[in-house]
């Protein structure tokens, strides 16, 4: 459990403004979690990361949410499948209004 609290500290962490400290901490949380292939709650510390990635606005948004799908597919651990839909559909969203926003800023106006 030492893996879940390490994940649960650092999305306070962010949550709280300290994106950097939080992230790096939910990150070290997933590594323990893959070095002793422990696979509950897998998917929900995916979410709960590529969510918090999705609020600090890096690229590449929806990297972790394909993942989670990819676990959630494995295990069968579905408790918090909408839930992943619903941010990879927001995540989505978001990073295209980006894309759109940096085209009509480096595309010339005819």
């Amino acid at each position: 459990m030492v893996r879940a609290r390490t994940v649960l500290r650092g999305w306070a962490l962010a949550e709280q403004g300290q994106s950097e400290e939080g992230i790096s901490q939910m990150r070290q949380g997933q590594a323990t979690c893959q070095a002793v292939g422990a696979e509950i709650f897998h998917s929900y510390f995916l979410v709960l990361l590529a969510e918090r990635m999705g609020k600090r606005g890096s690229r590449g948004r929806t990297g972790g949410t394909r993942r989670a799908l990819t676990v959630v597919d494995k295990t069968g651990e579905r408790f918090y499948e909408a839930e992943l839909y619903r941010l990879r559909g927001e995540l989505t969203l978001a990073q295209s209004s980006v894309q759109r926003l940096e085209s009509s800023v480096t595309s010339p106006n005819l």
